[in-house]
């Protein structure tokens, strides 16, 4: 199975190296300055890929990502917050639907 061309739902959950290890939903917290308190991301999420043009502010905040692998869709968020004692970072991943996801794109004005 390619990693360019992955067929769309081919690989269970389970068995897909990326999406086997990643949660339902998956949190991320970042505060400047207090790096002990960290959460990030885990490093399978950095395998996906958007589904979507991810150019701008705003599509690189809320946008729709895909396994590359298996084909399964994500949403992903990320807001910021500016705080005087450390600004706070966060990132939300949830794993969607097929049909989410053509929704969430199509309000967009792109496709799956």
């Amino acid at each position: 199975m390619s990693e360019n061309n992955p067929p769309s739902g081919s690989s269970t959950r389970g068995s897909c190296e990326i999406c086997g290890r990643l949660s339902d939903v998956e949190t991320s917290f970042t505060k400047y300055g207090w790096p002990d308190d960290d959460r990030p991301l885990p490093p399978e999420a950095g395998r996906l890929v958007p589904a979507e043009p991810t150019s701008g502010y705003d599509a690189e905040r809320d946008h729709v990502r895909r396994c590359p692998i298996c084909g399964t869709y994500y949403h992903y968020r990320w807001s910021y917050e500016y705080l005087v004692n450390g600004s706070e970072d966060e990132e939300v991943l949830r794993r969607i639907t097929p049909e989410e996801a053509e929704s969430l794109l199509a309000r967009r004005g792109d496709g799956p």
